[in-house]
C-alpha cells in the first residue's frame, strides 16, 4: 500500500509507484484467469453504507436486487441508524447480508464492506442513490473486454428528492493527469472496482469525510487505468438545504490536506510531479468557492494563495477565474441579482457529485 509517510511499494510484486506496470502486468494475468460466462458469472459485490436514509433505502435496494445479472453479492451497513432502516432491510430477509454497528462514519463503514466483499468485482452505492437496469452487467462486461482495467464508471442521473430526473451528467473520459492537475474527482456514482486493486489501495482514509473517495481514487489510478463506461446507469439524489458555513469550511481545509497528502509521496512519478503546482493552484481556488457563500473572508484567503501557484494558470486556462476573484472582492452589499449568481456559481458542482 502507498502512504503520505513514503512507504509507497506495491505489497504485490514490491515495486514502488514509479515503476507501476509490472504491478498491473500481474494483475492482468490474474484478471484474466476469470472469462465471463453465462453460467458460471463472476460473483460481484455490491455496498450499500446508510445512515437515516429509510425513506430512499427500499428503492435503492430495490434497484440491486433487479439488476439483470445473477450473481450478486449484496450488503447492507447500517451505521448506527435511529431512523426506520431496519425495518426497511427485513422486507428483504435472505436477500441482502445486514449487518449494524455503532455509529463510526462514512468512510469505516465502507471498509468493512470492502472488507466483507467476497465479489471479483466491488461497487459502493449509496443508500440514496438508487442504480438504474444494466449496471452490474455493463461493469463486468467492460472489465472482462479489458483486463487491464482497475476501475469502470458510468455517466449518471442528479435527481431530486420524487427521483425525478434534475439533469444528465456525462462524466468526462479517465484522464488521470487532469484529475490530478484539476484536482476533480472524475469518477462519480456508481463506480465498480476489481476486488484484486485491494491489495493495492486496502481501503479509504476514514479521516476524510468528504473527500474520502476522491483521495482513494488518486491513490489507486497510480496503479492503473480506469475507463468511463459511456450509458447513463446511476444516479445520484441531490438534497434540500445548503451546507453550513461550517461544513464549508471543513470540506475545504479537507481539500488542502487531500493535496498536501498526495504531494507528500515519496516516489510520485515525474510525469505527476510536475504538476504539483498546477494542482495546488487548482486545489486552493476549489476551496475558495467551496467558502465563497458562507465564508467570503476565509475564501479571498485561498484565492490569493492560488494565484501565488499558478498566475498563468489563470490566464492561460481559466480566465473566467479572475472575474470570480474580482467579485470575492466587491463590497458586501452586492446586488439580489449579482448575489443569486454568486451563490448559484459557489454551489455548481466542483467534483461531480458530493456525500457528506
Amino acid at each position: 500500500m502507498g502512504s503520505p509517510d513514503g512507504d509507497d511499494t506495491c505489497p504485490v510484486t514490491g515495486a514502488t509507484v514509479a515503476a507501476v506496470w509490472p504491478c498491473v502486468q500481474f494483475l492482468e494475468m490474474v484478471f484474466e484467469e476469470s472469462p465471463l460466462s453465462a453460467v458460471n458469472p463472476p460473483l460481484v459485490t455490491v455496498i450499500t453504507p446508510t445512515f437515516n436514509r429509510a425513506a430512499f433505502l427500499r428503492e435503492t435496494i430495490t434497484s440491486v436486487l433487479t439488476q439483470d445479472y445473477p450473481n450478486i453479492e449484496y450488503i447492507v451497513l447500517d451505521d448506527g441508524s435511529t431512523d426506520d432502516t431496519l425495518a426497511v432491510v427485513e422486507e428483504y430477509r435472505g436477500r441482502v447480508t445486514y449487518i449494524s454497528h455503532a455509529n463510526m462514519g462514512h468512510a469505516r463503514t465502507v471498509n468493512i464492506g470492502l472488507q466483507m466483499a467476497r465479489g471479483e468485482y466491488v461497487g459502493v452505492v449509496n443508500s440514496d442513490d438508487p442504480i438504474l437496469p444494466g449496471l452490474v452487467r455493463r461493469a463486468v462486461e467492460a472489465f472482462q473486454e479489458a483486463p487491464h482495467l482497475l476501475v469502470v464508471y458510468p455517466d449518471w442521473r442528479m435527481i431530486d428528492q420524487a427521483s425525478n430526473t434534475v439533469k444528465r451528467v456525462r462524466t468526462p473520459d479517465y484522464d488521470y493527469p487532469n484529475m490530478v492537475r484539476w484536482q476533480k474527482c472524475l469518477i462519480g456514482p456508481g463506480a465498480f472496482m476489481r476486488k484484486a486493486a485491494l491489495s493495492l489501495e486496502p481501503g479509504w482514509d476514514p479521516t476524510y469525510r468528504f473527500v474520502g473517495d476522491f483521495g482513494y481514487w488518486l491513490r489507486l489510478g497510480l496503479h492503473g487505468p480506469f475507463a468511463r463506461i459511456p450509458a447513463v446507469l446511476a444516479t445520484h439524489r441531490v438534497h434540500p438545504g445548503a451546507a453550513s458555513g461550517q461544513e464549508d469550511q471543513a470540506w475545504a481545509a479537507e481539500t488542502m490536506r487531500l493535496v498536501d497528502a498526495y504531494f507528500a509521496r515519496a516516489h510520485l512519478p515525474p510525469e505527476v510531479r510536475k504538476l504539483e503546482r498546477e494542482a495546488r493552484c487548482n486545489a486552493t481556488y476549489n476551496a475558495g468557492r467551496i467558502c465563497m457563500a458562507s465564508a467570503p473572508q476565509q475564501a479571498r484567503a485561498y484565492f490569493r494563495e492560488s494565484l501565488r501557484y499558478s498566475l498563468s494558470s489563470y490566464l492561460r486556462w481559466r480566465p473566467q477565474r479572475l472575474v470570480m476573484l474580482a467579485v470575492a472582492y466587491l463590497p458586501g452589499t452586492l446586488s439580489p441579482v449579482a448575489r443569486k449568481w454568486l451563490e448559484k456559481l459557489a454551489k455548481s458542482p466542483l467534483r461531480y457529485y458530493r456525500k457528506s
